[in-house]
């Protein structure tokens, strides 16, 4: 970042705002600028765009671009790099022919002013996509440098036309040995070039280094010119045919493989020659490398099945898959005698050959196999046969499983799953009855792991085996084998059948049957009209049924039956419901825990409800709410442990504060403390609170790695950083730190300290009334007025539990004033009359700025919802239940709009006639420096403040780019997102002294925009100052009317006042009619007039008709880059005319 400058063109974000001018009327520098502000490209649109603008600097500005590669360590070149290699590969699309031939002609151009070899390195690489035969004298002058004779050895190769190889050709002749000499070596063998053997072989027997004849030997080999073939044969035979340095038996085997397409004799007789001779089980790749050469030959399929009486195991399975192809119905008889000579491991090897082969004559050799003695060629064999015969070996194979034992019979079962055919199962069912017991189960599984809806009969026939274990099997098949047709003969059976084991899986197999239906709703209007025509005793066994389908429908049936059934059906009932295939039955599941007496009914609602919250993909802030609704109810340690267990999915602070209340239970601590700790180095928690539950779990956590989780408790505290983080403002006992309303912030500030004084008691009388705590909860009692905060608040972050209590009346309304002023809303849904379907966390009384939520996020009445609000500045972000309903929006002041929101007022929680409860209160005070206040002299003077740290009241336009950051204005565009826009006054000014204060990043670029009409390009249709890095080197050939404080393109400023980067500096500017007059850091740097411009024109040329303008809006122009503003005030010297 410190050499490379983000700078975009700005646009206006604010509803009134214009595109900028079609004339791109920026010099090539700022052009430059401005599209590296926009790298990365976002995505292809980006980028196509982007390209675009390269192109359109054309040769210079391109090579203008690549100029400021600065050398390699001193600087960050990632977006030039990334600009040039995207452009590179942009322009060697079909079509760009143009756009390439200019790329080149860059790349070349660049090279000669480039001294960083790194770079000019890259600049090379980029000819491999744009290079061509006009490239290659512009390449062919880096070959002798040792640094840069790869980059251009590469794309010479790339480009591998008659001249360039020609060209690296003669580089080698008139070269010294070096690196730079074997790089134009080894770049000849990837050319093709035959041409250049003859040179290469008088390299080798002039000598050299080894690394010379590495290279030589390889690319003689890939060259593969007859001519080589004796100087390749000496070298391996030189080597020993053993691995060495040189590489020469591998160069040699290349050279083989290369000859395979012009010389199969050559390339056969060097594989002999290297098989003869090449011994060492080290270089076995080499052998199998030349068996394969040989396999092409005349008398492959001889030297194949030779192979197979090797010693060596890896050759011996080279040499079956390379015959695996070549295996046919004349030669399968030569490899079916070789089996029985062989050992057991190349005989299952050979099996597996003649397999994949498809040889089918095989197939009556292979079947005798099957009971060969030992049991790896058996199984080989038998999976063979059903590979090679398919449904033509199934007859044989299912006559063989009679002897088979318990291993044969799981390598049979595998072997015919992979069978294909479509009477496979048709087969095995009908061979089924004949079968032993044990073969029996075993093909039912097969008829079930295949699906076997059409032999569902057969496998409902042995529903009434008398050996258990086929009945078992055939019970276990049927939710595999029966379908939707067959759910008449399966509700038959859930109605008759006795033993509960069965009735399990008849019931598994109704649900699968109706799995694979389509319209649910039918389905559990099926089930229920099956239900009520069942037995009574066997009603029960359909809950579970109807669980597996989920809906309101089957809920409302499954509910009814535990609030109304007997034990039976209770129980039944509860299963299903725990059981339930969607998250429909969480809310009843906890009702009935919250409902019943019995202690088993209780933990089967919690455990159901646990699973569905732990399998559920709600927000961590909504699984800790539905997990506290389970503690609630929970009764055993054990239950409670396992709620404190699941606390950890809801990593948060909201769960971090809720474990830590059961750090002081004995039957709790070690949950509670493991919840803490875990939630807590997940994360990046701060404050006293947070702070003090983990030297609390340090205290008392134990177990075998306690040792080392305190270590890393303590870590985490030693490394927190100082602020007080939450505070509990609730204390959960009574009205502690809360206190009536009386009035509103402005009456209040009208009040003397007596009257005020007197007031506030009696609003404490009525909020004694209408606030009561219960059970740890603060509740409305319906009558009464907003109970607020006795400390105020400036910017801070709110975590607040509040539900609306259903009373029945249909109007729940509440919500909560922040810095005294309405509100963050919260109601019922139901009242759809007031527009509340939209839901809660919405600003409900912004006019101006968004005053409804984002989305719907609201728990039901009567359950807890839980709010994160967060306020900085003027702006308000509000999270319910863990979503994002309110982003970044301004809070505007309800009580007079003419205003900004109050620095710091109290919080309220609203009044509104109907019943409400919060708990769990908390509040982060989050520290900001203090507002601006203009000095004495100012004021006196006539100054206002536009920003005075706090508020944005002032401003319109960019207002989400530009945010309020520590007091200060900052801007923080994202890279390849746009150029942040352009923030202006609300108000139009004519003549004035603007004052202001900014700090620079570097390269940074901004504009301040006087005069400018919210339409166009502010530069030209209002007037520019330049806010300008001056030192940052992407600027260096800015015209001097370019650079900060200039009027751009029309005045230039002087230059080196600007203080280091990182320091603030303050600004004056006086505008007074046609003169303007900057004041930077106490020395004027401009001091001009606009009237000769006005008559003459402006030094670049362009059309700037805002130089004429008498007023507008003054804005800050956002080029792309981050920097800061503050303390921003302005005296009028005329008002501006409407």
């Amino acid at each position: 970042m410190k050499r490379i400058l983000f700078v975009l063109l700005a646009i206006v974000m604010l509803h009134n705002v214009a595109l900028a001018q079609n004339t791109d009327q920026r010099t090539v520098t700022t052009r430059i600028a401005d599209l590296l502000a926009q790298l990365p490209s976002g995505d292809a649109k980006q980028l196509k765009s982007n390209m675009q603008d390269i192109s359109a600097l054309g040769v210079d500005g391109f090579v203008t671009l690549i100029s400021g590669l600065g050398k390699q360590g001193t600087g960050n070149n990632n977006l030039i790099e990334y600009a040039v290699s995207g452009f590179s590969g942009y322009v060697s699309q079909p079509g760009q022919e143009s756009q390439r031939k200019m790329a080149a002609d860059a790349y070349c151009k660049a090279l000669a002013k480039l001294g960083d070899k790194q770079n000019k390195s890259f600049i090379i690489s980029q000819f491999e996509l744009v290079g061509d035969d006009a490239s290659v004298a512009c390449l062919s002058a880096y070959l002798k440098d040792a640094d840069l004779a790869d980059p251009a050895s590469r794309s010479l190769v790339k480009i591998n036309t008659a001249a360039a190889k020609a060209a690296l050709i003669a580089a080698l002749s008139s070269s010294t040995p070096g690196t730079a000499q074997n790089t134009i070596i080894e770049a000849l063998g990837h050319t093709g070039a035959k041409e250049a053997a003859a040179a290469i072989i008088q390299g080798i027997n002039a000598g050299g280094s080894t690394e010379k004849s590495k290279v030589s030997l390889f690319s003689l080999a890939h060259l593969g010119d007859p001519s080589a073939e004796a100087v390749l044969a000496k070298a391996a035979e030189t080597a020993g045919y053993k691995y060495e340095q040189s590489n020469a038996v591998a160069a040699y085997l290349l050279f083989a493989q290369k000859a395979e397409a012009t010389d199969k004799a050559l390339a056969a007789k060097i594989a002999t020659q290297l098989l003869a001779n090449v011994k060492d089980d080290q270089q076995v790749d080499v052998r199998i490398a030349a068996l394969k050469i040989l396999a092409a030959s005349d008398n492959g399929q001889q030297v194949l099945l030779n192979a197979l009486d090797d010693a060596n195991f890896e050759y011996k399975a080279a040499a079956l898959a390379f015959a695996s192809s070549t295996i046919t119905a004349d030669n399968a008889a030569q490899w079916v005698k070789k089996i029985a000579k062989a050992d057991a491991a190349t005989q299952v090897a050979i099996l597996s050959t003649l397999a994949e082969s498809k040889a089918e004559v095989a197939l009556p050799a292979i079947l005798k196999l099957v009971k060969h003695k030992d049991s790896a060629v058996r199984h080989a064999a038998i999976a063979a046969a059903a590979r090679l015969g398919q449904e033509a070996a199934l007859d044989d194979l299912l006559k063989a499983t009679a002897k088979a034992d318990a291993a044969d019979l799981n390598a049979y079962s595998n072997a015919i799953l992979r069978m294909k055919g479509e009477g496979i199962t048709s087969k095995v069912a009908a061979y089924l009855p004949k079968a032993k017991p044990n073969v029996q189960v075993a093909l039912v599984n097969i008829l079930a792991a295949r699906a076997a809806n059409a032999q569902s009969a057969t496998v409902f026939g042995l529903l009434t085996n008398k050996n258990p274990e086929v009945r078992a099997a055939a019970y276990t098949a049927l939710s595999k084998t029966a379908g939707n047709d067959n759910l008449p003969q399966l509700y038959t059976l859930l109605n008759s059948t006795t033993d509960q084991a069965e009735l399990t899986k008849v019931q598994d197999a109704v649900i699968a049957a109706l799995s694979n239906g389509q319209n649910v709703d039918q389905q559990v209007d099926g089930v229920l009209t099956q239900m009520a025509a069942a037995p009574e005793d066997k009603k029960i066994l359909f809950y579970k049924v109807l669980g597996s389908l989920g809906g309101a429908k089957s809920l409302t049936a499954v509910s009814t039956a535990f609030n109304s059934g007997d034990e039976a059906s209770k129980k039944a009932a509860l299963d299903a419901l725990s059981a339930w295939a969607d998250a429909g039955s969480a809310e009843e599941l906890i009702k009935i825990a919250r409902q019943t007496s019995d202690a088993n009914y209780l933990n089967q609602a919690l455990q159901g409800y646990l699973r569905l919250i732990s399998a559920s993909p709600a927000s961590a802030e909504q699984k800790l709410l539905l997990l506290r609704n389970a503690m609630d109810v929970a009764k055993t340690p054990a239950q409670k442990q396992q709620i404190l267990k699941l606390t950890e999915q809801a990593k948060s602070i909201h769960a971090l504060l809720f474990a830590g209340k059961y750090l002081d239970d004995p039957a709790l601590q070690q949950a509670a403390a493991n919840a803490v700790m875990n939630i807590a180095m997940a994360g990046k928690y701060n404050g006293t609170l947070v702070k003090e539950l983990l030297n609390k779990t340090i205290a008392v956590i134990t177990g075998p790695d306690s040792g080392y989780q305190k270590e890393g408790m303590k870590k985490y505290i030693s490394e927190m950083s100082a602020e007080e983080g939450f505070v509990k403002v609730f204390n959960g006992t009574d009205l502690t730190g809360w206190k009536g309303l009386v009035g509103d912030p402005i009456k209040r500030s009208k009040m003397d300290a007596k009257t005020l004084a007197e007031a506030q008691v009696k609003a404490d009388e009525v909020a004694q009334k209408g606030w009561k705590v219960v059970n740890g909860e603060l509740q409305f009692q319906i009558h009464g007025d907003n109970l607020a905060t006795v400390k105020k608040y400036g910017d801070m972050e709110m975590l607040v539990d509040w539900k609306i209590i259903d009373d029945k009346k249909g109007e729940g309304d509440a919500g909560i004033y922040l810095r005294g002023t309405p509100q963050v809303q919260i109601w019922d849904l139901a009242r759809t009359n007031v527009g509340a379907q939209v839901g809660s966390g919405g600003l409900y009384n912004n006019q101006t700025n968004p005053s409804k939520p984002l989305k719907v996020a609201d728990n039901k009445l009567d359950e807890w919802n839980t709010f994160r609000i967060l306020m900085k500045g003027d702006r308000v972000t509000v999270w319910l239940n863990g979503e994002l309903v309110t982003d970044n929006v301004v809070l505007e002041n309800f009580w007079d709009r003419s205003l900004p929101i109050f620095a710091e007022e109290q919080i309220e929680l609203q009044a509104h006639g109907s019943p409400v409860a919060y708990r769990d209160i908390y509040i982060r005070e989050i520290p900001r420096p203090k507002a601006f206040e203009l000095s004495a002299q100012e004021k006196k003077e006539g100054y206002q403040v536009l920003f005075d740290g706090t508020n944005m009241h002032n401003w319109m336009g960019n207002t989400t780019d530009y945010v309020i950051e520590n007091g200060n204005i900052a801007i923080r565009p994202v890279p390849g997102k746009g150029s942040g826009g352009n923030l202006f006054t609300k108000k139009e000014y004519s003549d004035f002294v603007f004052r202001f204060e900014f700090q620079l990043t570097p390269g940074a670029n901004n504009g301040l925009g006087i005069r400018a009409p919210l339409e166009g390009d502010a530069a030209y249709t209002g007037m520019e100052l330049q806010i300008l890095d001056n030192e940052a080197p992407i600027y260096k050939d800015l015209k001097p009317y370019q650079y900060h404080g200039s009027v751009y393109g029309t005045m230039a400023a002087k230059r080196g006042f600007l203080k280091p980067l990182g320091e603030w500096n303050y600004q004056e500017v006086i505008v007074n009619g046609p003169k303007i007059k900057i004041i930077l850091n106490g020395t004027v740097i401009l001091d001009g007039d606009l009237t000769p411009f006005r008559k003459n024109g402006t030094p670049d040329k362009e059309e700037h008709p805002g130089i004429h303008r008498a007023s507008g809006h003054i804005g800050f122009l956002g080029h792309g880059s981050p920097l800061q503003f503050r303390n921003i005030r302005i005296k009028e010297l005329t008002k501006a005319k409407k």
